[in-house]
């Protein structure tokens, strides 16, 4: 029940709010202990990582910086992704190192979450374009609603299996 309704609602835009300051992150780790707490009833004075060990759930520091990292990977498949330029290149990175009190964009979090777990960020095998077909483009599907008229109590198998139309034999 946690991960369904608390952790889903604390993931939606993990990737997007992840640029926030640690400050305003923290307020949610009260809410995430509160729920670990809760699922398998703990006391409150259970230790933090006592409770993600026996969960088996991440710190929510820990769980932006894999959703982070999966978005990203899903990015980079493919090219044609409205965020892959501005994930691919950070133009104001020395903006960033000179004045580590400002918020870096996800493009160099990214880069340093990858370079301390040696994952390698820009080598990813791209998505092959696959020319989905729109639903409202795909051709009708023919149903054939003859038979829909029997009530399958009254009418025996057999009469129905002889009625039915060569295509659905």
């Amino acid at each position: 029940l946690y991960n369904s309704l608390v952790r889903s609602r604390l993931d939606y835009g993990a990737v997007v709010y992840g640029s926030a300051r640690p400050s305003a992150l923290k307020m949610l780790d009260p809410i995430h202990h509160l729920g670990l707490r809760l699922s398998t009833g703990a006391f409150r004075t259970s230790p933090v990582k006592s409770l993600y060990a026996d969960t088996h759930q991440m710190s929510l520091e820990k769980r932006r910086q894999y959703l982070s990292v999966s978005y990203a990977y899903k990015v980079f498949s493919n090219p044609k992704h409205p965020s892959y330029s501005a994930l691919h290149t950070c133009r104001s990175s020395q903006l960033f190192e000179n004045k580590p009190s400002i918020v870096r964009p996800l493009s160099l979090r990214l880069q340093s979450t990858c370079q301390s777990l040696n994952i390698p960020l820009h080598d990813i095998p791209l998505l092959k374009n696959t020319h989905r077909v729109a639903p409202w483009d795909a051709l009708p599907i023919f149903c054939d609603w003859s038979l829909a008229k029997y009530s399958k109590r009254v009418i025996s198998p057999q009469i129905l299996g002889r009625s039915s139309s060569p295509a659905t034999k």
